[in-house]
């Protein structure tokens, strides 16, 4: 017996009471180092010279601590715990069953029994472990009442006690129910000596196809791979980024396994580290082997990675549900490289993902429409889609069209297209998308007919754009008799950028300049007033003022006073739904990820409108004035086009109003200023008779609502009914009735697999209620643990017979193949020989379609033959010969994804040329105070300008 243990005998015999336990003697139990002990408060220490473990007075049962027992497994438990002697017979010849020893320890009035778990001392026996056996656990015995103190009586050791299993080192001979159990066996046994592991190798059977032998070895095993030199790449001038390398060292600890029946015996065992080992438990959990995301947890976290959260927002609600940081069994780089594997998912097949989808999809929404194009390649170039929804919903809002571009939306960076318009609430809505390869006329061209093809031919009646001039070309050709109007404030603020530092060395030049802008109420007047300002102020010869007076009929508002641009004037529409798109998606995103969580925004757009519809007809608005034109409107108008139509009825106390001529009247204002109007003057004619309004704001023509000066003129008036001429439909609560008609007889229905979803989520807390519960008290706990124990063996025993129905099954229904098999292969051949087609009901495959799909032959259909294009026979406007359903599925498995785009570091070429070689960038010079220290954007003086301004 080595130095510093003694026999369990000599501990029982000389070991002195222990003061205030009533006689009873101390148990001390010999702990060889390094085993960790996890002491319950001040109960229990270890004595590190002597390596004994000392139980004191008043310490109650039931602590669990894991020792290792000169490398075999025991297991102490008072004979109390047991029921008395009876129990402890019985026990006894139960563990005798199993071929363990059991030994009794008497230590005053406690009684020890102990069981070793391992080979006898003959060596001839050894028993089956698994990965939650394989620990040593002590259980220290009840202490009566009367001994245990008033603080350990209101507290349990359970609910105070800290545990920690130090598992056992695995040795030859030691056999594992199956593969994975001698794996988290090892790495449990590892990450406590403080290193990785990782496999060496693992074999296959030629018979069975499963593992039969496999080896694990230390992180540290193995050579150091030599970097080799390729003398044919030249080396790039771009210093290399510092990079920390796991030098290995040819470390020897390994434990090797294989089959042995039906269970893995552990052949060869060493334990021997040619290098230190961390000697801190929470450094550990940042090696390799001991980094795992769980699978509970990766189902958890594709569900955040559908929503596009951020990879640090994601440790940060995982460490909140593991309640620390340092609880996570992973790192944020783990995390992110799972991300990337589910983003890996559709490299290479990302379009053709997307094609089946689109196909999926419509066989459920039998109106929707898609259409790609294809270069020489097979590659995507262009691509549009848009569903049976917003198809309907163009037909009631087609009046005006916002348009945009936007990028960072894909990982092959392609520019996306939305064509966004304006429901009857107000709201933004989608009336499809499309993606482009560029910015170029060809590809506006090429949206553009496949936008008139999914809505039958029907151009919009007004389109708002940025000042793009691509996109004028494609809009001029395409839309020749539509409205088009370039967004205010594109050109304003590139305006200010350039002439901004002019206008503010001219004192009144730019209130001057954006009173003509903003108040001139007709072309004639703002040309009249422009002319005269730049006379006076002598600016005739600036280059940049002349240019934007040039392009005043693509967006200054005089010129579409008479046009339906409802309540906007730039492209905010658009930015906005760029804005709340790219929250939902990233630039890593494939194009499969960016329809589906484009489905999920429209999904989100349509239960809003439902829910304001259904505002519009429960809810009444609060009263202003208690006109009955107020009254009228509020029941025509939907919730939010009436409270615009109120703030048209304020504003009527800010004008007074007087007779100019017949039928004519000045409505002037009497405030200082009144949103939208500022303080100018208005005329309006007003006929009750005939019901005839107009005012020369054209409130009316703009955005389809009765402006404030004609309810002036009205209450001057006392007409007391709106004329229904000058209530547009589209502002009615009713006017996109049975927008998306439902299929009758079935109504809406959870899908199965978001049932399981919402089923476990509900039952987790359900269960979690159950635990704090019977958290309580202690008999609680034992009744949840009772319970937990008989529902896991009935969850393994229905899965065993789950598996054993599957499997018969299976069984019959390869029998029932084999049977139909032949005679079906007998007719394909007969058929195949005699080469006549084949009768109606027979299962003669058809021959297969190599030619590629037709195109259109209609006024919409492509122009150029150099490239494939696709339009899938999904609505009536589309004209030509379609392709069959063959066609398509072979079209649509040959498609390649477009290439993807790099932008992180340099290009190729800078990268491996000299540094002298590479061109000097340009100097960035203010264009407000002409420094070379900053750019007008982080000018301090352009920061005055805005506040002027």
């Amino acid at each position: 017996m080595r130095d510093g243990q003694r026999s369990h005998q000599e501990v029982a015999d000389d070991t002195p009471p222990h003061p205030g336990t009533g006689g009873a003697r101390t148990a001390l139990l010999p702990i060889p180092a390094p085993t960790a002990i996890v002491t319950a408060g001040s109960h229990i220490r270890q004595h590190r010279k002597c390596g004994s473990l000392r139980r004191h007075g008043g310490a109650q049962a039931h602590l669990v601590v894991a020792v290792l027992f000169m490398g075999q497994t025991t297991t102490y438990l008072p004979s109390s715990s047991c029921g008395g002697g009876k129990g402890s017979e019985s026990s006894q010849s139960a563990g005798s069953k199993h071929g363990r020893r059991q030994k009794r320890v008497a230590s005053g009035s406690m009684r020890w029994r102990i069981h070793d778990s391992g080979m006898d001392n003959a060596g001839s026996t050894s028993r089956t472990m698994s990965a939650d056996r394989a620990c040593t656990e002590i259980t220290l015995p009840q202490a009566s009442s009367a001994q245990t103190p008033l603080a350990a009586q209101n507290d349990g050791i359970e609910g105070n006690a800290e545990v920690v299993s130090t598992p056992q080192a695995p040795r030859a001979d030691m056999r594992f129910d199956t593969l994975e159990d001698a794996q988290r066996h090892y790495l449990a046994f590892a990450r406590r000596r403080g290193f990785g592991i990782r496999y060496n190798y693992r074999k296959k059977s030629e018979v069975t196809g499963e593992y039969i032998r496999a080896a694990m070895v230390c992180h540290k095993a193995g050579h150091q791979a030599k970097e080799k030199e390729d003398t044919q790449k030249p080396k790039p001038v771009v210093p290399e980024r510092m990079k920390c390398n796991n030098i290995r060292t040819d470390c020897p600890a390994r434990m090797a396994l294989k089959v042995r029946g039906s269970t893995w015996l552990v052949t060869e065992f060493c334990d021997d580290h040619n290098h230190p080992l961390l000697k801190k438990w929470s450094l550990t959990g940042f090696l390799r082997s001991h980094r795992d995301i769980p699978e509970e947890d990766q189902e958890f976290i594709k569900i955040l990675h559908t929503v596009n959260m951020e990879t640090s927002r994601m440790m940060q609600v995982m460490a909140t549900l593991y309640e620390s940081v340092e609880g996570v069994p992973y790192t944020p780089k783990d995390m992110a490289n799972f991300r990337s594997k589910l983003r890996a998912e559709n490299k290479y097949i990302d379009m053709q993902n997307t094609m089946a989808y689109f196909e999926d999809l419509k066989s459920r929404d039998k109106d929707l429409y898609y259409r790609y194009k294809l270069d020489d390649e097979d590659r995507v170039q262009y691509l549009f889609w848009v569903d049976s929804a917003a198809r309907k919903a163009y037909k009631n809002y087609n009046d005006c069209i916002s348009f945009d571009a936007t990028y960072m939306t894909n990982k092959y960076k392609m520019p996306f297209a939305p064509f966004i318009g304006i429901n009857n609430h107000g709201q933004s809505i989608q009336l499809g998308c499309g993606f482009l390869k560029n910015e170029l006329s060809e590809s506006y061209i090429w949206l553009f007919e496949s936008f008139l093809i999914a809505m039958d031919g029907v151009a919009p009646v007004n389109i708002i754009t940025d000042q793009d001039g691509s996109m004028r070309a494609g809009i001029e050709k395409m839309f020749p008799n539509t409205t088009h109007r370039n967004c205010r404030w594109h050109i304003v603020d590139k305006a200010i950028e350039e002439i901004g530092p002019f206008v503010a060395k001219i004192p009144g030049l730019r209130e001057e300049m954006n009173d003509c802008i903003n108040c001139s109420l007709t072309p004639q007047e703002f040309e009249t007033r422009w002319n005269l300002m730049i006379q006076k102020y002598n600016v005739q010869n600036h280059e940049k003022i002349a240019a934007l007076y040039q392009k005043r009929n693509s967006w200054v508002p005089a010129y579409f006073m008479q046009k339906f641009y409802p309540f906007l004037q730039t492209t905010q529409r658009s930015e906005g739904f760029n804005a709340v798109l790219k929250k939902y998606i990233s630039s890593a995103n494939s194009v499969l990820e960016f329809v589906l969580q484009y489905a999920d925004i429209q999904a989100k757009i349509m239960k809003a409108e439902k829910k304001e519809e259904t505002d519009s007809s429960l809810l009444t608005a609060r009263s202003w004035s208690w006109h009955p034109i107020e009254k009228q409107m509020e029941k025509l108008y939907t919730k939010n086009i009436h409270a615009r139509f109120q703030y048209e009825m304020s504003y009527t106390m800010s004008y007074n109003i007087r007779q100019v001529a017949e039928n004519t009247y000045e409505v002037y204002c009497i405030t200082h200023f009144v949103p939208s109007y500022h303080n100018s003057t208005y005329q309006v004619y007003a006929d009750p008779t005939n019901e005839t309004y107009k005012c020369t704001c054209c409130k009316f023509e703009r955005d389809g609502i009765i402006c404030c000066h004609i309810l002036k003129a009205m209450v001057q008036l006392g007409v007391c009914q709106m004329p229904l001429a000058y209530v547009l439909r589209r502002w009615t609560w009713s006017a996109e009735e049975n927008l998306v008609e439902e299929l009758p007889g079935q109504p809406a229905v959870m899908p199965e697999e978001s049932k399981k979803k919402m089923w476990l989520a509900v039952t987790c807390n359900e269960f979690k209620g159950l635990a704090l519960c019977g958290n309580e008290t202690e008999d609680g706990r034992k009744i949840i643990r009772n319970h937990m124990k008989s529902m896991k063996k009935d969850l393994a025993s229905l899965k065993r017979e789950t598996e054993k129905r599957a499997k018969k099954a299976s069984a019959s229904s390869d029998a029932r193949k084999a049977t139909q098999s032949a005679p079906a292969q007998t007719t394909q051949k007969d058929c195949h020989t005699q080469q006549v087609p084949p009768e109606e009901g027979t299962s003669c495959p058809k021959p297969r379609q190599t030619n590629r799909q037709k195109k259109p032959t209609g006024p919409l259909s492509s122009t150029n033959p150099a490239v494939h294009a696709t339009t899938l026979p999904t609505t009536k406007a589309t004209e030509g010969s379609h392709p069959t359903a063959a066609e398509q599925t072979s079209e649509a498995s040959n498609i390649r994804d477009p290439r993807v785009s790099n932008t992180k570091g340099r290009k190729w070429k800078q990268a491996y040329q000299k540094p002298l070689d590479i061109g000097r960038k340009e100097v960035r010079v203010c264009k407000q105070c002409g420094s070379t220290q900053h750019d007008l954007r982080m000018c301090p003086q352009r920061g005055e300008l805005l506040v002027q301004n």
